[in-house]
């Protein structure tokens, strides 16, 4: 069965926030470098929050979310500090925030499937760019998104998401 990727529901958020707490516990075990905190993002609450904004997407296979990821056009702060190949208008960028697969479900090609999503629903949106970042110690992402066409347009130390600590975001672009 392919899988099938839609807007999420509330009752997609439980099993979103089990995803999160599953590459939590993978990068506390030192076995995954994502850069993320277990205690402030992302977490249940980044989740509602976008449920909350209609900007939560999950894929799905046989009924259980194996990724999600957030699709709006907020650019964060950090992206202004670069300097865009593809400079357009912020109502014509669509951005991906928090892409995230199932650790269990690993290895298939669900991040790329969710990539080219996102960029054909921006498409259908009318959007000219799509941009997205992973923190550079994210390796598996910042290697992955190169060989999807995506530019690596800067990488900015900056604080991120709350987190307590500054990372070193990677910022990518692509033109559709």
């Amino acid at each position: 069965m392919n899988p099938n990727i839609r807007k999420a529901t509330l009752q997609d958020v439980a099993a979103v926030a089990v995803i999160y707490n599953k590459l939590h516990a993978l990068e506390e075990a030192g076995l995954v470098s994502i850069g993320w905190d277990s205690r402030v993002y992302p977490i249940r609450s980044t989740a509602i929050k976008a449920l909350e904004d209609d900007t939560l997407y999950v894929m799905t296979m046989d009924d259980e979310v194996v990724a999600s990821a957030i699709i709006n056009q907020e650019q964060p702060s950090a992206y202004s500090s670069v300097e865009w190949s593809f400079p357009a208008d912020d109502s014509k960028v669509g951005i991906l925030h928090t892409l995230v697969v199932d650790p269990d479900s690993g290895g298939r090609g669900f991040g790329k499937i969710f990539v080219s999503f996102f960029e054909k629903y921006c498409k259908e949106m009318g959007y000219e760019v799509v941009r997205l970042d992973t923190q550079v110690k994210n390796t598996r992402p910042f290697n992955m998104y190169p060989m999807l066409g995506y530019r690596l347009a800067g990488i900015c130390e900056t604080k991120f998401q709350n987190l307590p600590d500054t990372v070193d975001l990677a910022m990518f672009e692509k033109k559709l």
